[in-house]
């Protein structure tokens, strides 16, 4: 069995430029590779032309591992492919006011009930990936302006948080952000496949804020900018133990970092 499933109007873009099937998405697209690995690859596709061009990406999942369909399981209660589980991820971030990309279609390739292959298409976000942004500006920034950053970063995965919600993957480079007009920024999460629901545990969400912390290079991310964000993270908690709170975040960056070499930006 496989189905397609579009978004409000998408099903009749795509239909003008022969897009319907499972198989016209996964299989005959003409697209760029831009990462892959044995069990999945993102890529990325534009239709149209002049100023009606769209730019998309598209993140395609090869017959997943038993772990990843009993954790799908696990946090819906019900069999899920890959790409409708990152599909429902990304509605259930921005029905929860949090920004990520936008889902335009998923679809599935099932047999005996079980994926063997799925894929997400998300529009191409009108955001810059922070990595970027740190490379080509930080280091022209004011001071002040590099703060307003670290606590609108920390304001931000507080508010992931308090939806119980658990992102592993949340790394630098998998947050976008835009400046909104009047001096501050508004940010974005992308990459929820190992999304978790329903987590309370304060130990997960230290566990985010380490990953978080490891990927923060230290040619840009000082310890000050580092303690700020932790502090501000933690700032709407009145039984907060900041420094408790810092110690176990950075324990576990430590960790990671002592298993994963940086990623460079």
């Amino acid at each position: 069995m496989q189905k397609v499933v579009f978004a409000d109007s998408w099903s009749a873009f795509f239909a003008e430029f022969g897009l319907a099937s499972f198989d016209d998405f996964f299989e005959h697209l003409t697209a760029e590779t831009i990462g892959t690995n044995t069990k999945r690859s993102v890529i990325t596709f534009s239709l149209g032309a002049d100023s009606q061009k769209k730019t998309f990406f598209m993140k395609r999942f090869f017959r997943p591992h038993f772990k990843d369909m009993f954790f799908t399981r696990r946090n819906l209660g019900e069999s899920c492919s890959q790409g409708r589980y990152e599909w429902k991820n990304a509605r259930l971030l921005l029905d929860g006011g949090i920004d990520t990309y936008r889902p335009v279609c998923y679809g599935e390739k099932m047999m005996w009930g079980l994926e063997t292959k799925s894929f997400v298409v998300t529009e191409e976000l009108q955001a810059r990936c922070l990595t970027d942004f740190v490379r080509q500006e930080w280091h022209g920034l004011q001071r002040q302006q590099k703060e307003k950053i670290m606590t609108g970063l920390a304001a931000f995965v507080r508010r992931i948080h308090a939806l119980n919600i658990s992102l592993p993957d949340l790394y630098v480079y998998h947050i976008f952000l835009t400046e909104n007009g009047g001096g501050e920024y508004d940010f974005t999460v992308i990459d929820l496949h190992r999304m978790s629901r329903n987590v309370a545990s304060k130990n997960h969400k230290i566990k985010n804020l380490g990953r978080l912390h490891h990927s923060m290079l230290d040619s840009y991310f000082d310890e000050e900018l580092k303690r700020l964000f932790i502090e501000s993270y933690a700032a709407n908690d009145p039984d907060s133990d900041i420094t408790a709170l810092a110690a176990q975040v950075t324990k576990y960056s430590d960790a990671v970092s002592a298993k994963h070499r940086q990623k460079q930006y």
